[in-house]
């Protein structure tokens, strides 16, 4: 794993975070890929996972919160995503992966999504 490439894994009160640095591209991501399929999954915790240090993604790295999501959905419990670069917004945009997941400019403002009950995004984890 390129040392630029990290995954940072934390669990706070009442979710797990998970934090990712450097570009999440195809050929650089395998390890990544490993430690998010090795999260033990907690039925009480929301899962919120940080982009604010990435610096490109593609489809292999939307592919891979994509596998998470759907670990994930087995507990029925939330994913919000931080996501405060410009760049990076837009390709989560043109992914579509802004209509799956709720998109956070903040790590509170993600604690609050992951906490409400009314949202829904435009398609679910099975369309996409």
């Amino acid at each position: 794993m390129s040392k630029n490439n990290m995954i940072n894994i934390n669990s706070k009160a009442d979710y797990i975070s998970i934090a990712f640095t450097g570009n999440l591209e195809y050929g650089l991501i395998d390890e990544l890929k490993e430690e998010l399929h090795a999260i033990s999954l907690e039925p009480k915790h929301g899962y919120i996972i940080d982009m604010q240090n990435v610096t490109n993604i593609d489809s292999t790295g939307f592919g891979m919160i994509i596998n998470f999501a759907k670990k994930v959905m087995i507990t029925e419990r939330k994913i919000a995503i931080i996501v405060t670069d410009e760049f990076i917004r837009k390709l989560f945009a043109i992914s579509q992966c802004d209509k799956v997941f709720p998109i956070a400019k903040s790590e509170l403002q993600a604690q609050q999504m992951i906490k409400e009950k009314s949202w829904s995004g435009e398609l679910t984890l099975s369309e996409y």
